[in-house]
């Protein structure tokens, strides 16, 4: 089946989703939480390259919640983004940590204020994580159409973040992969690595 347009892929996956779905609602126009995201997430922590990082960034979606917990209770340090790139936020690993404490809400609680002028400070990172509205084998990563995630990618690339070794990992329901997106893609989208699901891994390539 092919696609005349991103778009078309993200209103058939919002239809296609919502038996799988969770909070928050509605699916449609947002990066979906699904049912079995945290079994997703945990299996970040099958990943060599994961567990060898000291820096993973995070984008605040729903779906990457449990993701964001898992890196601060292992002792990382978490680098969020705040919605629509209004800023960063650098979290330090915690004990007790609840979901809270990682939702957008917790993270501007909690969190340190790091301007992208800043960023180069933080030092390089070694795991990206995205949810997505679509994805497919090779890595093509569709978003919910405000190109936030790419340009999170950019700005982490443009002040040299990115390192050799660098891991970038995609959060994701089976309802949400495809065989190839790739002909809807554009020079500037930046492909996954990995696509983690409740069920598997999946080394994209």
């Amino acid at each position: 089946m092919e696609f005349k347009s991103k778009e078309e892929v993200r209103k058939l996956v919002w239809k296609r989703i919502e038996p799988f779905s969770a909070p928050p609602f509605p699916v449609t126009g947002r990066i979906p939480n699904f049912k079995g995201s945290k079994r997703a997430c945990e299996r970040i922590r099958e990943l060599g390259r994961y567990r060898k990082s000291k820096t993973v960034f995070s984008a605040p979606d729903s779906p990457l919640v449990w993701a964001r917990k898992i890196v601060l209770e292992d002792g990382k340090n978490l680098l969020a983004v705040k919605p629509r790139i209004t800023g960063f936020l650098l979290l330090k690993s915690k004990n007790d940590l609840s979901l809270k404490d990682v939702t957008i809400k917790g993270m501007m609680k909690n969190g340190i204020d790091i301007r992208e002028n800043e960023l180069s400070k933080i030092g390089e990172i070694d795991v990206f994580i995205q949810g997505c509205v679509a994805v497919d084998r090779m890595g093509n990563r569709i978003g919910k159409g405000m190109g936030y995630g790419d340009k999170e990618y950019q700005i982490l690339k443009k002040h040299g973040l990115i390192n050799p070794d660098f891991l970038y990992v995609v959060i994701a329901h089976e309802v949400q992969i495809f065989e190839d997106l790739s002909y809807l893609m554009k020079e500037y989208d930046a492909k996954a690595d990995v696509i983690l699901t409740p069920e598997r891994i999946i080394w994209c390539g």
